[in-house]
């Protein structure tokens, strides 16, 4: 029973704000303020009477109005909160009152963290020589590790943090690094499949009972692949080196993970440097970005668990709200295809391109010129060449610390195994690039290198030669291609069958902003609606797709989806994904398709666009309407005759060139 003047009050005022029983539809406070009332017999109450002591591990996630209203309702007589980043005075509510502020320094003393943090930033040409080199810088401390044990009986097994971009069996083919991806290549390079854990909101192999003690002698795990599954409270004191492949992406997200390398094994030094400290190597990011942000971690922390928060599913999928498209009314009933470069067997069905099978099984290796694999190329004999830093914690008294303090390296024998396995999956088998690999060795010892200058420098040489073998892949394999074309096995014809890509009659987007031309009208001619802008569409192709709708000669335009759309398959592996597609209908009457890559003018001597521009015009003059005598038109076998342009435009000036080449102008202004 309570008195009549009873009523929910803070903890600590005498008065009580126990559970009872309400009427029907009526709410607790009510029933509470009721002369009479009946407590619940539940643990809740029993807490709220005995004020009971509240200890909270991670504090700073008690911070919402929710869970602390919780906390206060158990009448707490003592809150001890443990946080590495408690409340300031000045945010929302009153700051913490801090009693025990363990520093840093404190840690180092204590002998509970590894540092320096060694740093290695560096713009890779590719995430795998990225991970290679992380696999080098692992192998080099277990062999410390090795040292260690065989002197003092301590065992230490160093672990190697992989993070991706991506996880999830649907995300395999977006674009980004994913974890899948990573595990492929760890095994190419020597890894077994019981040495790597995947460690992902839907996949856990740390639970695997031969993995749930990673200090465990017995336990073979030296891999850990991630997003950002490993957050507050996973600290391994194996793990020593992280391989941030997303750091240039996601900084906050690279240094979040740092905290999970800085614990020390035993909490006692080994009296080994390398095995003192931790290592970062970051794939694609500039060195301010990365100093800034473990700066910023470690003054905000003090050591402590990183307080950057990863947010989202790990399976890389978004909660944003999705919108469905569909087709203008009076586009619904049309049936559009484009044609796909196809591989037709003689007395077979055509079917897609397939590069593995079709081109890259007929190429010749033996026309690979060995002599221009890492022809320019030289070890780093001063140590210098790229971004290493020694960060200590200096680097919160000085702001000009960690930036560049190199540390010598010991010389290493070169493990030629492993520069062929970081190798093999741009060649057909093992031996070819052992016949590369040691003819490019060959030449670098008579040019006066030493082998151990050779080894402390092969994470460069790798990928060195990855570019180098790749560039001469690809120049095979176009020879390939281009003699198919002739022969008519690699066609690019439209037939309106099931080989051809049938534009899609509906969609889903992540809600964005609509769509709005220049002229402030509203769009009318996309093939889907509402017209929005996609969140990965830059100002350059919304300006086009503006463009296009203003056109009176233009019957419908399409924004391509990259990776999950229309594709066209050249020489080289990667597929092109064209950003538009639009019908329009010429001065004589001609209906006409155009497939157009819109690229920035930045972007035009990069390789890449250089390939793309190579596959659309050698597409475009392989099939073009000799009838017509026009380069750059394909023919469409189909009841109504009509053309298709591949074409290719750069931010300067492109309406000029759109009006010359599609919408009648007789002159366009030069690039």
């Amino acid at each position: 029973m309570f008195p009549e003047s009873t009523a929910i009050t803070r903890p600590g005022s005498g008065n009580l704000n126990l559970d009872v029983y309400s009427a029907w539809g009526g709410s607790t406070e009510e029933a509470r303020a009721q002369k009479g009332c009946i407590a619940k017999s539940s643990l809740g109450n029993v807490m709220r009477l005995l004020r009971p002591m509240v200890v909270i591990d991670e504090g700073h996630h008690a911070y919402s109005e929710t869970a602390l209203r919780t906390l206060d309702g158990f009448n707490p007589s003592f809150m001890l909160e443990l946080s590495a980043t408690p409340r300031v005075a000045g945010s929302k509510g009153a700051g913490s009152n801090i009693l025990v502020d363990v520093r840093g320094v404190d840690l180092d003393e204590a002998e509970m963290i590894k540092l320096p943090i060694q740093v290695d930033v560096k713009r890779w040409s590719s995430w795998q020589s990225c991970l290679a080199a992380s696999v080098q810088q692992l192998d080099e401390l277990q062999r410390e590790a090795s040292a260690l044990q065989a002197e003092t009986a301590r065992y230490i097994r160093p672990i190697l943090l992989v993070q991706v971009e991506r996880t999830g069996a649907d995300m395999r083919d977006a674009g980004f690094i994913h974890a899948e991806d990573a595990k492929a290549y760890l095994m190419q390079l020597g890894f077994s499949e019981r040495q790597i854990a995947i460690k992902t909101s839907d996949k856990n192999e740390l639970k695997q009972p031969e993995n749930i003690d990673l200090l465990s002698p017995a336990c073979e795990v030296r891999a850990i692949i991630t997003k950002a599954a490993l957050q507050e409270g996973w600290d391994c004191p194996f793990a020593y080196v992280l391989c941030a492949l997303a750091a240039g992406r996601a900084p906050a997200a690279m240094t979040q993970r740092v905290g999970r390398i800085l614990r020390l094994p035993q909490v006692a030094k080994t009296g080994r440097a390398a095995l003192d400290a931790c290592y970062v190597q970051c794939f694609d990011a500039t060195t301010a970005d990365v100093v800034r942000a473990i700066k910023k971690s470690l003054e905000g922390e003090g050591m402590g668990d990183l307080a950057v928060s990863v947010r989202g599913d790990d399976s890389g999928t978004s909660n944003k709200r999705q919108i469905e498209l569909k087709r203008r009314p009076q586009f619904a009933r049309l049936r559009l295809f484009l044609p796909k470069v196809t591989w037709a067997e003689p007395g077979e069905p055509r079917r897609e391109l397939v590069y593995d099978s079709d081109v890259l099984a007929h190429v010749d290796w033996a026309g690979l010129e060995v002599e221009t694999l890492a022809r320019d190329w030289a070890p780093d004999t001063q140590g210098g060449g790229d971004d290493h830093l020694s960060i200590d914690l200096s680097i919160l008294t000085r702001p000009d610390a960690g930036n560049g303090i190199h540390s010598p390296q010991m010389p290493l024998e070169l493990d030629r195994a492993r520069l062929v396995r970081a190798l093999i999956d741009l060649a057909p088998n093992a031996w070819l690039v052992w016949d590369w690999l040691t003819a490019v060795l060959q030449r670098l010892l008579a040019q006066g290198f030493s082998e151990s200058a050779l080894a402390g420098s092969s994470a460069s040489l790798i990928e060195r030669l990855r570019i180098d073998i790749e560039r001469e892949r690809d120049r095979l394999a176009q020879t390939v291609f281009e003699r198919l074309v002739g022969e008519g096995r690699i066609q690019f014809r439209l037939r309106a069958d099931a080989s051809d890509y049938e534009l899609p009659t509906a969609a889903s987007l992540v809600l964005a902003s609509p769509l709005q031309r220049a002229d402030a009208r509203v769009v009318e001619k996309s093939l889907l609606e509402p017209a929005l802008r996609s969140p990965d569409m830059n100002a350059f192709e919304v300006a086009f797709a503006g463009y296009l709708d203003q056109k009176a000669a233009l019957q419908w335009w399409h924004r391509n989806v990259a990776k999950t759309q229309y594709g066209l398959q050249g020489w080289k592996r990667q597929k092109v994904y064209p950003d538009f597609v639009f019908a329009l209908v010429t001065q004589n009457g001609q209906r006409r398709t155009v497939v157009m890559e819109t690229k920035g003018l930045h972007l035009e001597g990069f390789s890449d666009t250089a390939y793309k521009r190579a596959l659309l015009q050698r597409l475009t003059a392989a099939f073009q309407d000799e009838r017509l005598g026009r380069a750059g038109e394909l023919v469409l076998e189909s009841a109504e005759k009509a053309d298709v342009v591949c074409d290719l435009v750069f931010d300067q000036d492109w309406p000029g060139t759109l009006e010359q080449r599609y919408f009648g102008m007789k002159q366009a202004r030069p690039l």
